[in-house]
């Protein structure tokens, strides 16, 4: 399988958010197929989920010339729940992924020239769980759509890396504002670079960056001893290109049941095993 074909039919998929996460292959079959984020481990060529096993891919080839821009993936794979688990590692088919990009976080609001153009949207569907988007507690995983330049071929993934690398992402915070007893409200700023006055920016696409927010997590417990109940993500929104036109921005604004990530995570703590996790999966 090329990997331009490969990596490309997920980067489209990852937008859907709709893909089914747990297919099994009939009545009496013991495959399932799944799709989480992951985290890299360079040493081993494995990849740890945050259920603590850990996914050792049958087909390494078709990830081994991946752009990593990031120590996390979003992997599709399936596996056979029939196999010996009990040492908490798993053979998998992987049969796609989606690239995760790395945002900045900032202590405090960036200046104007670090925050010059809105977004389309945060995609948090709804019939995803809270937990597609966190890796554990403090690292979120936001799947962003925004415009690109007009003359990019999304279907190259050479050139859709290019100009990805052309947009950054940040999340700032005010605790003293921002912060509540149910919840916090964190703020994602677009920078664009290398514009240039004939770039035109037509084109929709999008991809997931990662944010690690311990430090905000920090100074939230500082204030009320525990973690929110819920997480709010501010954005500028203009659903039709990337400027700043009075009549076209807005607020755009995404909710994450934060509680649930905490209740999963203490779900994990207080398993009895891995093997029964990965078959209770389905």
């Amino acid at each position: 399988m090329k990997h331009m074909k490969y990596g490309l039919l997920v980067a489209g998929l990852s937008l859907m958010l709709g893909v089914t996460s747990c297919l099994d292959g009939g009545d009496n079959s013991t495959t399932v197929s799944y799709y989480e984020i992951v985290k890299k481990d360079a040493l081993t060529g494995t990849y740890t989920s945050q259920m603590g096993y850990k996914v050792a891919p049958l087909n390494p080839q078709d990830l081994e010339d991946l752009p990593w821009a990031s120590d996390y993936i979003q992997l599709y794979y399936s596996y056979d729940y029939g196999q010996d688990m009990s040492g908490g590692e798993i053979d998998a088919n992987v049969y796609g992924y989606s690239l995760i990009r790395e945002g900045q976080w900032l202590p405090q609001s960036p200046a104007e020239g670090d925050a010059n153009a809105p977004i389309s949207d945060v995609v948090l569907d709804s019939d995803n769980k809270p937990y597609d988007f966190f890796y554990k507690q403090d690292d979120i995983f936001l799947p962003i759509e925004l415009f690109v330049r007009k003359e990019v071929d999304t279907n190259d993934l050479e050139q859709r890396e290019a100009e990805m690398a052309q947009h950054e992402f940040a999340l700032y915070y005010d605790a003293d504002k921002d912060f509540s007893e149910s919840g916090m409200t964190l703020y994602l700023r677009h920078k664009m670079l290398n514009v240039e006055e004939d770039d035109e920016f037509t084109q929709l696409s999008g991809g997931w960056w990662h944010f690690n927010i311990i430090d905000a997590m920090a100074r939230y417990q500082e204030k009320y001893s525990k973690r929110p109940d819920k997480i709010t993500i501010s954005f500028e929104q203009n659903t039709k290109d990337v400027s700043y036109a009075d009549n076209l921005v807005l607020e755009g604004k995404a909710e994450l049941d934060y509680q649930k990530i905490v209740e999963f995570n203490e779900a994990l703590s207080g398993s009895k095993g891995i093997s029964k996790l990965l078959r209770g999966k389905r």
